[in-house]
């Protein structure tokens, strides 16, 4: 599905019916062109491939959703790959969205495979604000990198609630549940960091400048702003990783306490069974001649004995704090 916004000097923000119409529109200086397209087809990137004359690869790169965070420059424009991250529904496993971007000097071509928030609300602004397309593509595509990297906050305090939750979860009951919630959180983390570094990096190329005049070198300094909350994101995710290593941590001890409670119980039961054991295997040899087997009270009094036994035993493991 492709969606085309033209914005002209002196006039409010335009949404181009039909798409072939772009290329009345692509060579005119004072007209900014966004061109979005959702789960592209191969038509579809002809008609960009035609229009734009974008290259091959980069066209190819853009039917597929594997792509790392990178920055390609060619003749005309740059090609950029970003990525958002959205926590699915099946145990709120995070997921990145590709978006791929084209930026030349008067467009900023759009493809993603899968809706993105942060490209929706940007469009909606766009139409609702014309000032944001009169400032130049490169400035749009600030404002739309900068949406994307904006909604990963929610997505941190979200795994910062739940990693909160799955510490107090471990303390209070150290199951299988908790682990399992402990990797999940882990596989989260190790996502997003995975999506963050080279992304960072990708961001970090453009603030340093070089890609005149398709990004002014005035613009580098909004670019940084945006390296620097992915610097603050990549921070955050280390402290989370750190924080689960130690859930992890607690999750042993936990366990290991309690295994060692259920040991040390058991070892006193098997201590007091022991000359309970050896007694009854005395009275239990079958020799003729025993001097208490023919006693009245011989059983009541063994008995006793072993009653007596046990209890002082207890008593003395309670003694010495054992119990």
């Amino acid at each position: 599905m492709i969606n085309v916004l033209i914005q002209e000097k002196n006039k409010d923000a335009e949404i181009l019916k039909n798409p072939e119409d772009i290329v009345s529109y692509i060579d005119k200086k004072d007209v900014l062109v966004w061109v979005d397209i959702q789960k592209p087809t191969q038509k579809d990137m002809q008609l960009l491939e035609k229009h734009f004359t974008f290259h091959p690869l980069a066209i190819e790169d853009c039917m597929t959703s594997i792509q790392r965070p990178k920055i390609d420059r060619y003749d005309n424009y740059l090609f950029i790959v970003l990525h958002a991250a959205t926590l699915g529904t099946h145990k709120d496993k995070a997921t990145s969205l590709e978006l791929d971007s084209f930026v030349g000097r008067n467009y900023v071509v759009t493809v993603h495979l899968k809706t993105i928030p942060s490209v929706s609300s940007t469009w909606e602004r766009c139409i609702k604000n014309s000032g944001i397309m009169t400032r130049g593509a490169a400035y749009l595509f600030y404002f739309l990198a900068d949406a994307l990297v904006d909604n990963y906050f929610p997505i941190l305090e979200k795994l910062d609630k739940e990693i909160q939750k799955a510490e107090d979860a471990i303390f209070k009951n150290a199951d299988t549940f908790a682990l399992n919630r402990i990797f999940d959180l882990k596989e989260n983390v190790l996502i997003l960091r995975r999506i963050l570094g080279p992304q960072r990096e990708t961001m970090n190329f453009i603030s340093r400048g070089g890609y005149d005049p398709i990004i002014p070198g005035d613009l580098s300094i909004y670019f940084r702003d945006v390296s620097d909350l992915l610097a603050r994101i990549n921070d955050n995710l280390d402290t989370y990783r750190d924080m689960l290593a130690s859930a992890l941590d607690g999750y042993m001890s936990a366990t290991s306490n309690k295994l060692n409670e259920i040991m040390k119980v058991l070892t006193i039961i098997c201590t007091i069974m022991m000359p309970l054991t050896l007694i009854t295997g005395i009275y239990g040899m079958n020799f003729r001649f025993m001097p208490e087997v023919q006693w009245r009270y011989g059983y009541f009094v063994v008995i006793s004995v072993m009653a007596l036994i046990a209890a002082g035993m207890l008593l003395f493991f309670k003694n010495k704090k054992w119990l």
